[in-house]
């Protein structure tokens, strides 16, 4: 290393440093070309010597009295020997160690007297002379591996430099450098021991003298980074990897100052620091350059060539930890074939994600392919297009094109690591547990087995998160991946260390009431969690038929140790009647259990129901195609009498027949539930259907029914009519039932027109007509919102009816009479009504027309609604380009929210003219917001004749032009 002159102003500092690895200024360099001349080289230098010798009789005369021992005589003699240990340090430079070796010899009478008066006197220096001559003999006789040689020399020069009183002490500097050199050449021979002590004495001393001596910055660096240097050596030597790890950083952080003038220290460290850590020298060099923000990347680590051991992960996770410049981590594993045990792998993978998740200055996280934004895991990253990548992007604002900003209820990554391995499955969850922002994850459809489901759980379990933005993960939806009895028992330890909130106790049971009795029942919306809930409280494992009876009571066993658990969906999972068991639950705020397509039978079901009564807060059961008969049946129409505070039941697709359904009405006419589903039960006899009118009267709670699929005897649509006029039920399945036009006139004529509450009638797949809908359209309750008439054979004929229904049905807000043939003018009649009448006269906002035969023709007729409705479903109508360029160039308002055209035969112009017109109008909103008045939030495009390479410029077009609009392709 080398620094200017100037830098050190003090002599004897200079002097010092002069005989050590820092060059001052250019006399050693100097000396060094000087001595490799054809007169010195390689040569013994006779004349040199001969001086010395001579200088040595001076010195010997003074001790006999002959020469006066005066300040001349000692100034003369310093420089004599100082320029001699210069000259045998200029032949160590030049590769001659062994003539420098024995020059060092030639000149060691000349550093101490016989005469204790002489010794003593601390002008002469004697022993300062000493110890450097010394210093360079050791230096030398090192290089040509002479050690014991060194080891005495250096022996002498450290009892030299720790042996005098306060008024020879030498200076500090000069005793740490011999004591470094000491330590080196200890370690050399292997005497590790005493050369660590001797190595960690000159390090302290370094840090004392650097406080008190003024020195260049980059000269105390460089002392520091190779006294750290030598005792990391030596620790490695020793096995003591903590202790050299220590030091290997230290000495890396001193060799930051010095920059690229570091005689190649950083790298002599950052090789002893892998053997430290375990670690391949080239991964740590990668580390301390992410570290640093150092090499041409520098924002950008790419860990996919490295194998992930946990020594790896330990320094990936310490340079996140302290990194301020890294902006992207790649992580890629193709081998999947780990080595690791994985309780003790999922620890350092989780760790991993956590410090990725605290690291401020990272911005991208890339695990095989996909990318996630560390402050937002659940925001998918689009790929930048070419508008957005080109010379003039700068200019433009995509902040609004790269997903939405607000946080959604669940993190959404179905189907999203169906593709990667476990290991990298094991990344992503990890990263998707511990920086989760909502209320729980979908990880769906992604082939989970027992290898990364433990993953979850451990990552589930971590209670030592930090930033507070992040949030426990109370939502699991893990349907359809590859879950077995081991993956169900490791998912049941989740619940394992849950901590019980402190109020856990003290909720009763009229806080899960409902505060309005003719509040509409929502079967999708839970009650809020409260904050203190740190582990899973709903959890569905639907869709992976080899759990089985084993696997969903371990899972229960799990469940029930945690008392704050709500939900539990398991359909589809091969669940028997042999594990129906559920123990414990009780315990729990169990309070929807969904166990459809399982096949349960009539035992299963009467082992459930049993274990259900004790279940106080279950307020919705779902048990559809489960195989129950008049037994199962009767087991539940004894838990719909016991339970009180049960709200939904599903039943649909058993065998329920008959009987059956008359043992369970009989149920539910003495429950409060608010919504039964009996669809496709094979119900038929009028008995049935007496009781199922029976059940709606006598339950004044029922909001909702559905019989779908049953084809009711010739008296069953009445006794349903006539029942609705006495009941509550605000919403009515009555889809595949067989029903023609006069059974809607006896369904409606027996008091179902009468009512004023009936809000949602679906009559979807019933062969009812023309004729039916003219009944409905002239008898349906003045307070309907939602009717379904999809596939019920209607033709163009119905156009006066669906006037009739639409003005006369001012609350009438959403109509779906999608797949009947109504042909290009079935709606000509409603689209006048509508255009002529204002606004407040009808609420329709919501009109299904998909597969109506409509053709350009109808799908222009339809312009001017086109700015009263939100919804408009035009799939499968066989409209082409030219239809929507006439809707696109109508003078009149086009405002909605979302434009359903999939299945058509839409092409290149169509689209253009799409682009064209929002275009404009969003080119006009930007001087004056309030000029936009035609606008479609979501245009569905997909299955029509539009090629992927114009989608794609499309797309581009759209981001820039039309950012409002999203077109799906």
């Amino acid at each position: 290393m080398k620094i200017p002159r100037d830098g050190v102003e003090d002599t004897l500092l200079y002097e010092i440093m002069y005989f050590s690895p820092v060059e001052l200024g250019d006399e050693r360099y100097t000396n060094k070309l000087y001595f490799q001349t054809d007169i010195y080289h390689r040569k013994w230098p006779t004349l040199m010597a001969d001086r010395m010798s001579h200088q040595i009789e001076k010195l010997k005369h003074c001790e006999m009295g002959i020469v006066a021992f005066d300040d001349d005589f000692k100034q003369s003699h310093r420089e004599a020997v100082m320029g001699f240990c210069k000259m045998a340090l200029a032949y160590l430079d030049a590769r001659e160690a062994r003539i420098a070796m024995k020059l060092c010899e030639h000149c060691l009478p000349a550093t101490q007297s016989a005469e204790p008066r002489l010794q003593t006197d601390p002008d002469a220096d004697f022993d300062f002379l000493r110890i450097i001559t010394l210093s360079v003999l050791a230096c030398a006789a090192r290089r040509v591996k002479f050690f014991q040689k060194a080891i005495d020399a250096l022996a002498e020069a450290k009892s030299l430099c720790l042996a005098g009183d306060d008024s020879t002490q030498q200076h500090p500097l000069l005793i740490a450098l011999t004591l470094l050199n000491l330590s080196a050449v200890l370690g050399d021979i292997d005497h590790d021991e005493q050369g660590l002590r001797w190595g960690l004495e000159a390090l302290a001393m370094m840090y004392n003298i650097f406080s008190t001596v003024e020195l260049p910055e980059m000269v105390q660096a460089y002392y520091l980074s190779l006294t750290c240097h030598n005792a990391a050596l030596l620790n490695v030597k020793l096995g003591r990897w903590m202790d050299a790890q220590e030091l290997v950083d230290e000495g890396i952080e001193f060799t930051k100052i010095l920059g690229e003038n570091d005689d190649n220290l950083r790298s002599k460290l950052i090789t002893i620091g892998a053997q430290a850590k375990h670690l391949p020298e080239g991964f740590l060099t990668e580390a301390v350059n992410a570290l640093n923000g150092w090499c041409e990347e520098r924002g950008v680590w790419n860990l996919s060539f490295w194998d992930f051991s946990m020594a790896e992960v330990k320094e990936v996770v310490r340079v996140l930890q302290n990194t301020l410049t890294l902006q992207k981590l790649v992580m890629d594993q193709k081998d999947d074939d780990r080595r690791y045990e994985a309780s003790v792998e999922n620890a350092h993978l989780a760790q991993l994600m956590m410090a990725v998740i605290e690291c401020h200055c990272i911005e991208l996280i890339t695990i095989s392919g996909i990318d996630f934004y560390p402050r937002k895991v659940w925001r998918r990253v689009k790929k930048r297009g070419f508008l957005e990548t080109s010379w003039y992007a700068s200019a433009l604002n995509f902040a609004d094109v790269w997903g939405g900003t607000q946080t959604p209820e669940l993190g959404q990554y179905d189907g999203l690591l169906a593709k990667l391995n476990h290991f990298s499955k094991k990344l992503v969850i990890a990263l998707v547990v511990v920086g989760n922002e909502t209320e729980g994850i979908d990880l769906s459809n992604n082939g989970i087995n027992v290898t990364s489901i433990s993953m979850l759980t451990h990552a589930l379990c971590l209670t030592d998160r930090q930033l507070e933005r992040t949030r426990p993960c109370r939502v699991l939806v893990l349907r359809n991946n590859d879950l077995g009895l081991e993956a169900a028992q490791e998912l049941a330890k989740i619940w394992a260390a849950a901590e019980q909130p402190a109020d856990e106790d003290e909720a009763s049971d009229d806080d899960d009431a409902f505060d309005d009795e003719d509040e509409e029942f929502d079967p999708t919306k839970e009650k809020p969690v409260k904050d203190d809930l740190n582990s899973v409280t709903s959890l569905d494992v639907s869709q992976n038929p080899t759990i089985g009876d084993a696997g969903f009571q371990a899972i229960v066993q799990g469940i029930s140790r945690y008392n704050c658990f709500k939900a539990l969906r398991a359909n589809d999972i091969g669940l028997t009647s042999a594990g129906c068991r559920m123990e414990g639950m009780d315990r729990t705020r169990l309070d929807v259990l969904c166990l459809s397509n399982n096949p349960l039978g009539c035992e299963g079901v009467q082992t459930l129901c049993e274990a259900l009564e004790s279940c106080s807060r279950l307020r919705q059961l779902q048990l559809d195609r489960c195989g129950i008969q008049l037994e199962g049946a009767k087991a539940l129409r004894e838990l719909l009498r016991n339970h009180e505070k049960l709200q939904e039941v599903s039943v649909a697709h058993n065998m329920l027949c008959d009987d059956g359904a008359v043992e369970f009405c009989s149920g539910v006419a003495e429950s409060s539930l608010k919504a039964v589903n009996l669809a496709h039960n094979e119900i038929f006899s009028d008995t049935a259907s007496e009781s199922i009118g029976d059940m709606m009267k006598s339950c004044q709670s029922l909001l909702k029914l559905v019989i779908s699929g049953n084809h009711l005897d010739n008296l069953g649509p009445s006794q349903i009519g006539s029942a609705i006029e006495h009941s509550r039920v605000l919403t009515l399945h009555l889809e595949d039932m067989g029903l023609s036009a006069d059974a809607m006139d006896d369904f409606l004529d027996q008091g179902a027109a009468e009512t004023q509450d009936l809000q949602e009638l679906s009559l979807n797949n019933n062969p009812i007509g023309d004729e039916g809908l003219g009944i409905i359209a002239e008898s349906l309750s003045i307070g309907l919102t939602n009717l379904r008439i999809s596939r019920c054979g209607l033709t163009n004929t119905s156009q006066a009816m669906l006037l009739s229904l639409v003005s006369l049905s001012p609350n009438l807000q959403r109509l779906d009479v999608s797949y009947n043939d109504l042909g290009p003018r079935g709606c000509a009649d409603m689209v006048k009504w509508m255009d002529q009448n204002d606004k407040e006269s009808f609420s329709l906002c919501y009109l299904e027309l998909s597969g109506c035969n409509l053709g350009d023709e109808g799908f222009q007729l339809l312009v001017p609604i086109m700015g009263s409705l939100r919804y408009l479903g035009l799939r499968d109508n066989g409209i082409t380009s030219a239809g929507l360029q006439s809707v696109m160039s109508a003078n009149q308002m086009v405002k909605m929210q979302t434009l359903d055209l999939e299945g058509n035969h839409i092409g290149e112009p169509g689209v253009h003219s799409l682009t064209e017109r929002f275009q404009k109008e969003h080119k006009r909103s930007l001087w004056n917001p309030k000029q936009l008045t035609s606008m479609i939030d979501l245009v569905i495009l997909k299955n029509n004749d539009i090629s992927p390479a114009l989608a794609a410029s499309t797309e581009a077009f759209i981001k820039i032009y039309n950012p409002l609009m999203t077109v799906a392709w």
